[in-house]
């Protein structure tokens, strides 16, 4: 973690000879630098985004100031004090800015305010209308242990420039452990920005390893989760529009909420959103799963409940995340393989620990599974038509692939 800057002012004992006086050196402690930020959205990414960082002492003042990039040079700046806080679980502060009223696919600089290290990004909007360019996100989850895998992760992601990343839950292993959230989020704050310096925001679900007890918790059990991700309420079910072609919806796998409490809101929600082309949807555990078995609680739950919400609203593409690998499915209608049913990929491999998958041959409902790190690249096309889907491996995974594809050719 970063630790306090100790500034030491005047001179050590110097004597004056012509008043014999002597200068003792001062010192005075530097308010914390800003660190671990974390883009989200509340409202519309089409013209907000919500910015919160770390502290490790409380603020007097803690703002940040704004600028569409193309006036910050002659000095257009709009200053925005932030909500601090904290909680019991931690001895750090934290500081969240909601700013609104900006402009579709436009970029703009932010200076975080310090007096000698602000911190200073640029993020950019998503557009609001068809053929401006095209949207490209990124999908995965599960980056708990392995920190070298997720932080060599990270930076695959990050060189893919996306507009955002999907997260199907399960960030870290112990979910009141405060160094692994620290060195989460000192992780995607070093890693998650590009070349250029623009942020990625973050779209989260919650897993069971945010909760103390993994599974139907109050929330007061995943603190971390809720006051570090500020999302639309309630937080651990939510909705964001991106474009008029485009909704992800994120759903709560028995963590928080019980899988069948949110079969209402999900249906008046697909039956809001009906003309959107293209309905995404995720969450943790999968309900058909890479590795573990068909038949435990939650998948069995997740079947019954949501997936023929999911079948009745023509959902296009589900995430999920829990097993640790690589998976893709057939598309899913009734129980059975059908060409105008659901997708489901997954299952979660950016640093978790990686587990032996199923046999697609043997498993109708798997087109494909590989234990192997890696995520989703979605590219939605400048005019909304289509929709891009495919893996990102990690590159040592790749190149093993290759290399056995090649033993196999000869």
């Amino acid at each position: 973690m970063y630790k306090p800057i100790i500034i030491v002012l005047a001179m050590l004992f110097l004597s004056c000879k012509d008043n014999g006086q002597e200068y003792q050196a001062e010192t005075f402690e530097l308010p914390s630098i800003p660190d671990q930020i974390v883009l989200t959205w509340q409202q519309d990414p089409s013209t907000t985004l919500t910015i919160t960082w770390r502290t490790e002492k409380p603020m007097e003042e803690s703002f940040l100031s704004y600028s569409e990039s193309s006036s910050a040079a002659a000095g257009n700046w709009t200053k925005k004090e932030a909500e601090s806080f904290t909680f019991e679980q931690t001895s750090s502060w934290f500081h969240t800015v909601e700013l609104t009223q900006l402009i579709p696919d436009t970029e703009y600089h932010v200076v975080i305010e310090h007096p000698v290290l602000p911190e200073q990004f640029f993020f950019r909007t998503i557009p609001a209308e068809r053929n401006q360019r095209e949207l490209v996100f990124l999908a995965g989850g599960d980056s708990r242990t392995r920190r070298d895998v997720r932080r060599e992760v990270n930076r695959l992601a990050a060189l893919q420039d996306p507009d955002f990343v999907v997260f199907a839950g399960d960030f870290i292993d112990s979910p009141l452990n405060e160094e692994e959230w620290n060195e989460w989020f000192d992780d995607w704050h070093e890693l998650l920005i590009t070349g250029d310096g623009r942020r990625i925001p973050i779209v989260p679900a919650i897993g069971n390893h945010e909760v103390a007890g993994g599974f139907l918790q109050p929330r007061s059990k995943a603190p971390f989760f809720y006051n570090r991700f500020v999302t639309p309420e309630p937080r651990n079910y939510y909705t964001l529009e991106f474009g008029p072609d485009l909704v992800i919806i994120t759903l709560d796998s028995d963590h928080t909420k019980e899988v069948s409490q949110q079969n209402q809101w999900l249906d008046n929600t697909l039956h809001s959103q009906a003309d959107k082309k293209w309905k995404i949807l995720q969450y943790h555990v999968t309900a058909w799963p890479s590795s573990r078995s068909f038949d435990e609680e939650i998948p069995v739950k997740i079947r019954e409940n949501w997936v023929p919400i999911f079948e009745k609203h023509n959902v296009n593409l589900v995430v999920e995340g829990h097993d640790h690998a690589f998976k893709k499915t057939v598309p899913i209608r009734n129980n059975m393989e059908d060409k105008t049913g659901v997708i489901y990929i997954g299952d979660g491999a950016w640093g978790a620990p990686l587990r032996e998958v199923k046999n697609p041959e043997n498993i109708w409902w798997l087109d494909e599974a590989l234990s192997a790190d890696h995520f989703w690249k979605i590219t939605l096309s400048k005019d909304g038509e289509d929709l891009k889907v495919e893996p990102v491996f990690r590159p040592l995974v790749k190149a093993f692939m290759l290399q056995a594809e090649s033993s196999e050719a000869l």
